[in-house]
């Protein structure tokens, strides 16, 4: 009998599906959409450009979408790799990352795949916030805006955020000409970002002076004294790669800890402070094995508890933990706590997003051949 984080066989007829864009092809971003379907989000192809996919529920391609379910976005250079995407609520979809790690690369399609040419005048936009220029992370907004979350640099980089107009024009409204710049003294890079109820916006990443770092900034790209002066470090974190706010306001935090040997989790009060109903002092490791275990994303499931999703060196398999809401590990899941799925070669779980019968889905990289791979888990 199926157990929860045993995969569901009835997507894709055994729970796990690879998709080949013809290169080094991996999955960033995975989104559900209100009618079931799954997008993916990444990159790959033979010029290594940004891809999209989409999934029926049942885990076939669908054919509505691009051309045969799938889509590149060329941008006119070369190694362009998208990190993060999002849905609007008319059922567009932006995807952001970088193109040639210089200039920051975004892009909104139509429902079906095709650009969306009332933005940007042609459906992609570059810009530039440093000599490195990337975005982890795009936020959609009420009013139509976009809020991007990244990096800049090389030497010296910076935590950034950038705001734009609806119709992909900079909001000059946001920080400095749209684009907010955050220093804390060293290099500092964003991976993931979040936005409260009221509007302040998280980014976490890793700082060579902080650690694991959480920014907060206020609506105006300013850094939010509120939250510790603007910035917390998680203890015994070395990078975060996923931030979500939950509905009492505590924000949980995930990455890596020193030496990547194990998956960290942090829960934190509204003010940065360490939640300490959650785990030892606010934070909880996971362990599967001897080897590097890496943070891919985390998500909130409605009944509070938490999934996480990445890598486990030790056996080359995705792995996904859930933690019960005080961060003890959830024995109803696989086995306690923790399952993995095997694609038969090495293959990185970089991306997971629930469904609303509670199936977790999960997305990354299969190695080897180099494809997309989604598996899905009965919750």
């Amino acid at each position: 009998m199926a157990s929860p984080g045993d995969l569901d066989t009835s997507f894709a007829g055994n729970g796990k599906k690879a998709i080949n864009f013809g290169g080094t092809d991996e999955v960033q971003a995975v989104l559900v959409q209100p009618n079931g379907r799954i997008v993916l989000a990444g990159s790959g192809g033979a010029s290594t450009s940004f891809c999209v996919a989409r999934l029926r529920a049942n885990g076939l391609l669908d054919t509505t979408f691009g051309s045969r379910g799938k889509r590149k976005i060329d941008f006119g250079g070369e190694d362009e790799r998208a990190f993060a995407a999002a849905l609007q609520a008319d059922g567009k979809i932006v995807v952001v990352g970088d193109s040639h790690v210089q200039q920051v690369a975004i892009t909104r399609l139509n429902a079906n795949g095709t650009l969306d040419t009332t933005f940007s005048a042609d459906g992609k936009k570059l810009f530039s916030w440093g000599a490195v220029s990337r975005a982890t992370g795009v936020i959609v907004l009420s009013s139509g805006k976009l809020l991007l979350g990244g990096f800049s640099g090389p030497e010296g980089g910076n935590i950034q955020a950038a705001r734009l107009n609806a119709n992909g024009a900079l909001d000059t409204t946001f920080g400095t000409g749209g684009i907010a710049t955050v220093d804390l003294g060293g290099t500092e890079f964003g991976n993931a970002m979040a936005r409260q109820a009221n509007g302040r916006i998280l980014i976490v990443g890793r700082s060579d002076v902080a650690g694991g770092v959480v920014v907060r900034l206020r609506t105006t790209g300013l850094l939010d004294p509120d939250f510790n002066g603007g910035h917390v470090s998680i203890p015994g974190a070395v990078t975060l790669n996923a931030v979500f706010v939950q509905p009492d306001r505590k924000i949980v935090v995930a990455g890596n800890t020193v030496g990547l040997e194990k998956m960290t989790v942090a829960r934190l009060l509204p003010n940065g402070t360490p939640d300490g109903g959650f785990g030892t002092n606010g934070v909880v490791t996971i362990d599967f094995g001897t080897l590097a275990d890496i943070v891919g994303g985390a998500v909130l499931q409605p009944d509070g508890k938490i999934v996480v999703a990445g890598y486990s060196q030790s056996d080359e398999d995705v792995a996904v933990v859930r933690l019960n809401a005080d961060g003890s590990p959830d024995a109803t899941f696989g086995t306690a706590g923790k399952a993995k799925v095997d694609f038969g070669v090495a293959t990185f779980g970089n991306a997971v997003a629930l469904q609303k019968n509670g199936r977790i889905v999960v997305a990354g990289q299969r190695s080897g051949s180099d494809d997309f791979a989604v598996a899905r888990l009965r919750g």
